[in-house]
């Protein structure tokens, strides 16, 4: 019997004092295949599961000397058919996860923001918010690892989040779970 191969694994987690409005996180961004920490650019990204592709600033590609791979139509929250360059770079989510040849486009982003994270790159693993507590939790793992349902995972407990008063649940009510099945059959065991 022969031995699967692992694959590592990456996670990242983003946690914040309170409910985040916007999530970002500290990231590199290079050349495609660049091994020379002169061309790596420090900058902050922003996660946003709105957008399609992600997108670089203009101030990134004057900072890495990028040369058009050709050109896209995009559609953003203020234009429609906004013509706009084709990049490739290189995107560090961490030290040692490195996203390879990503497609990007150029557009404005935030004053301190020079990069959006797109669902191209959110699709290639698993992305989770929670706000637990008063507090977003967000968790990024990548590849994929499993499915993550939270109407269906028979791991989940019933519990009444502190900023909302307790409800006795009748016995024949539907589990505040959100299994589906009556709470007599779930999580009042």
């Amino acid at each position: 019997m022969s031995n699967p191969t692992k694959i590592r694994s990456h996670s990242i987690t983003l946690k914040a004092n309170g409910i985040a409005r916007v999530l970002t996180m500290p990231i590199t961004i290079t050349r495609v295949n660049n091994t020379d920490t002169k061309l790596f650019v420090k900058t902050n990204g922003i996660w946003d599961t709105g957008a399609t592709g992600t997108v670089i600033t203009q101030k990134i590609v004057d900072a890495l000397g990028l040369i058009p791979a050709g050109k896209a139509t995009v559609n953003t929250a203020s234009e429609t058919g906004y013509k706009t360059n084709v990049y490739y770079i290189d995107l560090f989510l961490k030290n040692d996860l490195r996203i390879t040849s990503v497609r990007v486009t150029v557009g404005r982003i935030a004053d301190d923001i020079d990069c959006l994270i797109g669902m191209d790159i959110i699709a290639l693993g698993d992305f989770s918010i929670t706000n637990y507590n008063d507090a977003t939790c967000m968790s990024y793992r990548i590849p994929s690892h499993h499915e993550i349902d939270y109407v269906k995972d028979p791991n989940i407990t019933c519990s009444t989040p502190p900023s909302m008063p307790p409800k006795k649940t009748q016995r024949n009510e539907k589990c505040p779970c959100g299994s589906g099945k009556k709470y007599k059959y779930c999580c009042s065991k």
